[in-house]
């Protein structure tokens, strides 16, 4: 009699039994996270081709208009040192195109900041530094901004990191409390006069 009683309560029930293999041998994922996944790895390879259609022609005509001049006006006191500098330069130049290639694939679209970022910068400075060493070799010295920049950004993201401490916060507790006290009677009197309104 309860046999019975437990066939007819489990009758409109459908039951699907999954084995516990399924889950740990194949990858489970809902399809609507790979869609935004692949969506996501579509607009970032889709802003990689335009970012290097743009810029590749860019570095290259530079570096080969750089190695031309560095032939022709060096190559009667060409040194090892100077051999050295132009290969790193070209190399700084190429690791530059991929930094703003990266970066044009994960920049906001939001933000105010020029994709490119950093490596925009220092495209401009190895660029700079390339052309002025037919004049001097002094201007080599500008490229230690390079390690400089890559310092202040590593100290600047372990100097967040640390909870209660950012670059640059140099407001005490009383200016805070007072910043503070300025947003609340703002935000009453918006109160109030969204109480008139009605």
């Amino acid at each position: 009699m309860a046999n019975a009683a437990a066939k007819k309560a489990s009758a409109g029930k459908v039951e699907v039994i999954v084995p516990a293999s399924f889950f740990c041998s194949t990858p489970f994922l809902p399809i609507s996270f790979m869609y935004s996944l692949s969506l996501f790895l579509l607009i970032q390879y889709i802003a990689r081709k335009s970012a290097s259609s743009t810029y590749l022609p860019i570095v290259v005509a530079l570096n080969l208009f750089y190695l031309l001049l560095f032939v022709v006006y060096k190559w009667a006191a060409l040194s090892v040192f100077q051999c050295f500098v132009a290969v790193v330069l070209v190399g700084l130049s190429f690791i530059s195109y991929r930094g703003i290639v990266d970066n044009h694939a994960t920049h906001n679209s939001k933000s105010d900041a020029l994709a490119g970022g950093a490596f925009l910068d220092m495209l401009g400075l190895v660029s700079f530094v390339q052309f002025s060493s037919f004049f001097s070799d002094r201007v080599y010295w500008l490229l230690l901004a390079i390690p400089l920049q890559a310092g202040w950004k590593l100290y600047s993201t372990m100097k967040s990191a640390i909870p209660g401490q950012s670059v640059g916060a140099t407001t005490s507790s009383s200016e805070y409390e007072h910043s503070s006290e300025k947003a609340d009677e703002k935000r009453q009197k918006r109160a109030e006069r969204r109480r008139r309104k009605w």
